[in-house]
């Protein structure tokens, strides 16, 4: 009887917070970008077109961001590399194209940054009257239905910690513990699993296949890749022999492009 007053009172408590926390959640406003490649990225145009957008505020001369930039570019690509639902921009107020782009020359980093030259520096004086005073990095993800934007996520950086903010706006093209996405194009089973995954994929035409299997902080584990599978229902299985337990992400391209992205559970084998 107590255990259930507890367990009841914990339960208002919980309910109380979730509903205050998205109460405050902030509204974003519309912004344009000037890429250090001279591309053009406009907020609400993009969350217009269903996806979600995920901001890295940094500065070049920042230690933290610099350290971050490898787990941040990662992330990036398992989502799909802005081919996507979901789409990364970094935006420095202090930097210009030039120590832009010897950053992205030196970092290995894939996804797109604007500085001073374009507008960055208005970008992050939007965000400051808006949000106070805050330090770098910040990272923000905007989902497109609402506009809802959810301030310095992802603290402390890891590969998979913008997955629960991501999870929660409408549109991502990242499927969480094998689910198969709206069209049924892949299914993935069991899962969790003790020892290996069934993929099955629907294929509209001969297409090149590629399955890479990561770690839990996206280190590449092991990569396989399928050429000329023809049109059709393909099937092919994953092993998961001499792993340890634990959460996996496995990511599935046909002809270079994304098409399934899921943690897979790795269970003790009975």
């Amino acid at each position: 009887m107590f255990k259930n007053i507890i367990l009841t009172i914990f339960s208002i408590i919980s309910i109380h917070i979730y509903a205050q926390k998205n109460v405050n959640i902030p509204l974003a406003h519309d912004f344009k970008i000037i890429t250090s490649t001279h591309d053009t990225l406009q907020l609400f145009k993009t969350l217009n077109e269903g996806k979600t957008v995920v901001l890295d505020l940094f500065q070049v001369t920042c230690g933290p961001c610099l350290s971050n930039t490898p787990i941040i570019d990662t992330a990036f690509s398992l989502y799909g590399s802005n081919l996507n639902n979901v789409v990364f921009w970094g935006i420095s107020n202090t930097d210009s194209n030039n120590t832009i782009n010897q950053f992205i020359n030196t970092y290995n980093v894939h996804f797109p940054c604007a500085g001073i030259e374009g507008l960055g520096d208005s970008v992050i004086n939007l965000f400051k009257a808006q949000m106070g005073v805050f330090g770098f990095p910040t990272y923000v993800v905007i989902c497109p239905t609402d506009k809802t934007m959810h301030w310095n996520v992802n603290y402390p950086a890891s590969v998979h910690g913008f997955d629960p903010t991501i999870t929660t706006c409408s549109s991502t093209n990242i499927i969480d513990n094998g689910k198969t996405s709206g069209d049924e194009k892949v299914k993935i089973y069991p899962n969790p699993t003790p020892d290996f995954v069934n993929v099955e994929i629907m294929l509209e035409h001969n297409a090149n296949l590629k399955c890479d299997l990561l770690g839990s902080m996206g280190e590449k584990l092991s990569s396989r890749e399928y050429l000329d599978v023809s049109e059709g229902l393909s099937k092919f299985n994953i092993s998961f022999e001499g792993m340890r337990e634990g959460n996996y992400y496995l990511t599935i391209y046909e002809d270079g492009n994304l098409v399934f992205a899921g943690m897979i559970i790795k269970v003790k084998n009975k």
